[in-house]
This record gives C-alpha cells, sequence and structure tokens, in this order.
C-alpha cells in the first residue's frame, strides 16, 4: 500500500515527526523521552504515515559524520526554517552521498552552519555584535558564536579577515578567536587573514599579533607584517608579508615568481569553470597585481602581457598556451 504523500498530511503532525526525527534519530535520547515518542506515534495512523515518510527522507543521515548532523539540525531552531525547507534539508542531506560529504569542495553542511557566507565570486562584509569587522573572500563560511566567556568565530571553508572590536557591551574582557579544525587564533589587539586549507591554514596580521595555537604541539605568538601556518601538529613561519596574504581585502592577487599554474588556480577561486594552461608553462614565473573582480579582463591582460594565447571554449573551460 503506498503511503500518502507527506504534503498531504496535516501541518502540525509534519511539524511534529519533524520534532521527533530530531530528538530521536539525531541526538541520544533518554528513557522517557524514548516512550513519550511510541505514545506520540501510536497515537494516529497520521503520526505513523508521517514519521514513515521522514525516515525516508533522513535515511542517509548515517553516511554524514554524527558531530556535523548534531550542529547542523541544533542551528535550525535558531533559524527558524519553515517546514518546507526542513523537508528540503532533509531530502538534500539524503541524496548526498559519503563520497560528496567527505570532500572539501562539496560539504554541504558547511554553509548550513554558517552565519555569514559569500559565494564563488563574492566579497562580503560585516559589523559583528562587539564592533569587529568581518570581511570573507570568495566561497566563504563562518559561523559565529559570543557567549559570556569568548567571543568565538569559527572558519568552516575559504578565507577571512578580522579587525577586532572593542567589545562595548561586555562587562568583562572576552577573549576573541578564530577557530579552525587544525586549531585556534586569539587576537591581541590586532587585524588578521584567516585561510583555510586542506591541511593547514595560513595566517597573515597586518596590526598587533595573534597567539596561535594548534590542536597538538606547541603555539607561538604572531606578529605584525608575518605569515605563518599553522596545522595540527604545529605552527611554521613562511616567507613573504602579511600584506600581500590580505591584498585579497583590495580585489587583489599579489604575484611575486608565482608559477602561472598557481597564479591560475588563485584565480580560479573567484570563477565557475576549468581555468589552466599547458604543461609547458605551469612552471613559468608571474608577477604582478591582477584584479579578481574581473577574472576575464585579468586574463586577456595576463596573456598579452607574457605572450600567451588564451583559448575559450566557453566562459566556463579557459586555457593558457605558449
Amino acid at each position: 500500500m503506498t503511503e500518502p504523500a507527506l504534503t498531504s498530511l496535516p501541518p502540525a503532525v509534519v511539524d511534529q515527526a519533524i520534532d521527533w526525527s530530531v530528538r530521536i534519530t539525531y541526538s541520544q535520547p533518554d528513557a522517557s523521552t524514548r516512550q513519550a515518542f511510541q505514545h506520540w506515534l501510536a497515537a494516529a495512523e497520521t503520526h505513523r504515515q508521517a514519521w514513515a515518510r521522514m525516515q525516508s527522507l533522513g535515511g542517509h543521515f548515517e553516511a554524514v559524520p554524527a558531530s556535523l548532523t548534531r550542529l547542523t539540525l541544533q542551528k535550525l531552531p535558531e533559524a527558524r526554517l519553515q517546514r518546507r525547507q526542513m523537508l528540503k534539508l532533509l531530502s538534500l542531506l539524503g541524496a548526498v552521498g559519503v563520497t560528496a560529504w567527505a570532500t572539501q569542495s562539496t560539504k554541504p553542511w558547511q554553509r548550513l552552519l554558517a552565519d555569514y557566507t559569500t559565494q564563488v565570486g563574492e566579497h562580503g562584509h560585516w559589523t559583528l555584535a562587539d564592533g569587529s569587522l568581518l570581511e570573507l573572500n570568495t566561497d566563504s563560511a563562518v559561523r559565529v558564536r559570543f557567549d559570556g566567556d569568548a567571543r568565538v568565530v569559527e572558519l568552516l571553508r575559504g578565507e577571512l579577515y578580522l579587525v577586532s572590536g572593542k567589545d562595548p557591551v561586555a562587562s568583562r574582557h572576552r577573549p576573541l578567536r578564530v577557530l579552525t579544525s587544525m586549531g585556534q587564533f586569539e587576537a591581541l589587539g590586532t587585524r588578521f587573514t584567516v585561510r583555510l586549507y586542506d591541511h593547514a591554514c595560513r595566517l597573515g596580521v597586518t596590526e598587533g599579533a595573534v597567539r596561535m595555537q594548534p590542536q597538538a604541539g606547541e603555539g607561538a605568538v604572531a606578529q605584525v607584517g608575518e605569515v605563518w601556518d599553522l596545522s595540527r601538529n604545529g605552527v611554521q613561519r613562511q616567507a613573504g608579508m602579511a600584506a600581500q596574504a590580505v591584498s585579497w581585502t583590495d580585489d587583489l592577487l599579489v604575484a611575486r615568481g608565482m608559477p602561472l599554474a598557481d597564479v591560475l588556480a588563485e584565480l580560479s577561486r573567484y570563477r565557475a569553470g576549468y581555468l589552466g594552461c599547458e604543461p609547458g608553462i605551469a612552471q613559468r614565473p608571474i608577477s604582478g597585481n591582477f584584479n579578481v573582480r574581473n577574472i576575464d579582463a585579468t586574463l586577456a591582460f595576463l596573456a598579452n602581457a607574457h605572450g600567451l594565447r588564451l583559448h575559450s571554449l566557453t566562459r566556463y573551460w579557459v586555457r593558457l598556451s605558449a
């Protein structure tokens, strides 16, 4: 027998099924909660139908890391999502396989958890509740958690620039920290940028200082003008100046003897599709300040300045050759 469509059920019942799905499937219910759920399930046929449909929509949630599932669902009530949005979310997560969830570039949970995001090619600016100024580079996402003890900006993907605020609303000092999967950065009255890579974070300090603490190993304090990499096991000073790392805030890519392939990889962050070059010129050193707001114009300038040919099958497939 075919179950009635979920949309044909009473809205209140659908809302109850969603609530029970969160409390039973994606939390750790105690005995009284499980008993209450059984009473609800047995109270009406529509309850059983709604629950069966909810389970079919969310049946592949077990493929998602449990911690990410809980964080995603915990955030939903804060956002006051409508019922159809919740169903769309469950359908999305149910349709995404394990491999996609394990791939950095296709993790939908990053945007679901985020308080501030940018799409590919976007550059966002916000003033936070403590007066801090937040900028996000292309394709980035952060989550903000301020409480009585600390101000935490969690970088979920991409790149941020943070100017620490004076926090006038707090009765006592609250440290301002940027949290990542590798470790954390604590602002010491400062301006700095943090970029998240697959296996490390890059820090550039343009004012003040930043205390770095990896998940394991010893931390350090980065001073103004310095660039550091933070991995899960430690920190390491890098060559170069912070002004170059933060140039994206002025919509620029600053290259100094950078291999052409790396320049194109950086430019590709700001546009959709394929952008590459033939292997024979991949290591050709490139220097210059390149505008990232108009990638097509930048590519034309790059090709003309270095005697290269630009091949475009479509705007989503561009290749440089000698």
